[in-house]
């Protein structure tokens, strides 16, 4: 009776034993999961803010150019026929003067936006 009551306390023993182990393996693997989350919220957000700061960049040099390209002689040529032809189109309104100068705006004001 002795041996039967040892092997069953073996078996009780083994079984917590390995229960506890699952459980410590549970606990950790759960525990990692969660720092690589907040590492990847971390890197999310920086990567964010970094993205953010370049566009402001790229706008702020896309404005710059812009303006420099409406301070140009041939963006002054170009907003020169413009306000020609919308002065021609209230003067007298016909199909070819709002037409051209609607041409020679979207024209000017590509120029200024893309410099084609």
């Amino acid at each position: 009776m002795k041996t039967r009551h040892f092997l069953v306390l073996f078996f009780v023993i083994t079984l917590a034993v390995t229960c506890g182990n699952l459980l410590s393996n549970y606990i950790t693997a759960r525990f990692v999961v969660y720092g690589a989350q907040q590492a990847d919220n971390a890197v999310a957000f920086e990567r964010q803010k970094m993205t953010q700061q370049t566009q402001a960049g790229l706008e702020e040099i896309s404005d710059a150019a812009k303006k420099q390209r409406a301070r140009s002689k041939k963006a002054k040529i170009l907003w020169r026929s413009c306000v020609d032809w919308t002065a021609m189109h209230q003067q007298k309104q016909t199909y070819t003067t709002e037409k051209e100068s609607k041409k020679q705006c979207a024209i000017y004001h590509r120029y200024v936006d893309t410099g084609l």
